[in-house]
């Protein structure tokens, strides 16, 4: 199987749950060996624990991978966090990673250094401008990118994804004013997946605007986190200036900008009687909300509009997400002083989709994803209600790349996870399937990280 030649998604959601699971079993057997013909990396760590190019169901987990495996897996190959000062070893990494035959001819064109790795990215982009490739990153804050490679079919499968979520979940339409409390220039995977959905939904550009002034590329979010700084006299200037230096400017200019200039697209918005969709992380919502309880004001927005946030909480910020949402439903409301829907999104740069908050507060997993929970011992749970680490297959959204098979570090309480359907758990929303229950979600081992959306 070509995994392009895919199953329409938004037809998932008018079939039964287990007509879906046999679709998404038979898709993952076919991706699997489709890759495993053609992926290196895969083949490798699959083939160690038995599995050859035919599998049954209860081989799955044994296909699931790390995301750290696959996209920071460079940072051992090359001995550092900095492919800019390594870039043939780097993209002998990246060949092996994926399932498709670059020309290592074009090697010979890249410089042996680059200043920066967005001009390292951008170079990659160019060279190999043939195959459409566009390259993400995760937030990266701990210094330690994932990098994503998407070429335009995964880009593609991945927005129509977010898309189809964002219009049945959250009811985002056309007809809503956009407002991204992000900047414009960013290769953070999230922010760029969400930013092009709303767009494809057919919000017309004039209709969305982002707030944050300035680019978040890769190194101005690592250096701002000082965490990794470059060796020598570059990491000791990265250190004694441009860390407390870019700080600085963005608690004192660029936050307060973005806020500002937020309030006054809400103010504009709420005199025309525009639907909103506003998108940011906790604390810049929650900044929203405090400029308002400042001036003592409060926003009546038309019927129909939305609050939505991404990313999780940033590190050591003061207030809960309960106490955010209860700020925000107290100086945003919808006219009629209805309560504003406030909408938490799940997802990770690495994964194809995201599971959108519902009403009831539970995050539902798209219908064309097969997920589910994995137990003490590595095998997925047999329990239609059941807490562990959340592990995923996404046959159709990695395309000819890489399988979308992984194991992530986020332990949630997933109800009606694959092969267990329970159709008196599903949620009372009226969605049926697979849902992360509500305030369930906890990053394991990326604490350090856990919100790093929050602080682009």
């Amino acid at each position: 199987m070509d995994p392009i030649n895919s199953y329409p998604l938004n037809h998932f959601w008018g079939i039964s749950v287990e007509s879906r699971e046999s679709i998404l079993t038979q898709a993952i057997k076919e991706t699997h060996a489709w890759h495993f013909k053609r992926n290196s990396a895969y083949r490798r760590t699959v083939s160690a624990r038995g599995i050859g190019p035919t599998i049954d169901l209860q081989q799955f987990p044994c296909l699931i991978r790390p995301t750290a495996q696959i996209f920071k897996s460079y940072i051992d190959l090359i001995g550092s966090p900095f492919p800019q000062y390594n870039p043939v070893d780097f993209l002998k990494w990246l060949v092996d990673q994926i399932s498709i035959e670059l020309p290592r001819t074009r090697f010979k064109q890249f410089r042996k250094r680059y200043s920066s790795l967005e001009s390292l990215l951008r170079a990659i982009e160019s060279i190999y401008a043939d195959f459409g490739f566009e390259i993400s990153t995760s937030s990266g804050t701990s210094g330690r990118s994932s990098i994503i490679l998407r070429d335009q079919d995964s880009i593609d499968r991945t927005v129509e994804s977010f898309y189809l979520a964002f219009q049945r979940i959250m009811g985002m339409q056309a007809n809503h004013r956009a407002i991204f409390v992000m900047p414009m220039e960013t290769r953070i995977a999230m922010v760029r997946m969400a930013s092009f959905s709303i767009k494809r939904i057919g919000v017309t550009k004039d209709r969305f605007h982002y707030t944050i002034p300035f680019p978040a590329y890769p190194d101005h979010v690592r250096i701002r986190a000082g965490k990794t700084l470059q060796p020598g006299w570059r990491g000791q200037i990265e250190k004694r200036l441009m860390c407390p230096a870019m700080n600085w400017l963005n608690d004192h200019y660029v936050f307060p900008q973005a806020i500002h200039q937020t309030r006054l697209l809400l103010e504009q918005a709420e005199r025309v009687g525009e639907k909103v969709l506003l998108f940011g992380g906790w604390s810049h919502l929650h900044a929203v909300a405090m400029q308002l309880k400042e001036n003592n004001r409060v926003l009546y927005l038309a019927p129909g509009s939305i609050l939505g946030s991404g990313g999780g909480m940033k590190e050591r910020y003061p207030f809960t997400p309960h106490q955010i949402r209860q700020d925000l439903s107290r100086y945003i409301q919808l006219k009629g002083n209805e309560p504003i829907p406030i909408h938490d999104v799940y997802g990770m740069g690495e994964g194809n989709w995201a599971a959108m908050q519902c009403k009831q507060g539970n995050y539902h997993v798209p219908p064309w994803i097969y997920a589910s929970v994995l137990d003490n011992d590595d095998n997925f749970a047999k329990q239609s209600d059941y807490t562990g680490l959340l592990a995923f297959f996404d046959p159709f959204g990695g395309g000819r790349l890489f399988p979308a098979f992984y194991k992530t570090a986020d332990q949630v309480r997933l109800i009606n996870g694959a092969g267990c359907y329970n159709p008196i758990l599903d949620c009372s929303c009226g969605e049926a399937g697979t849902y992360i229950a509500k305030d369930s979600i906890q990053r394991v081992d990326l604490f350090g990280e856990a919100g790093c959306g929050a602080q682009v």
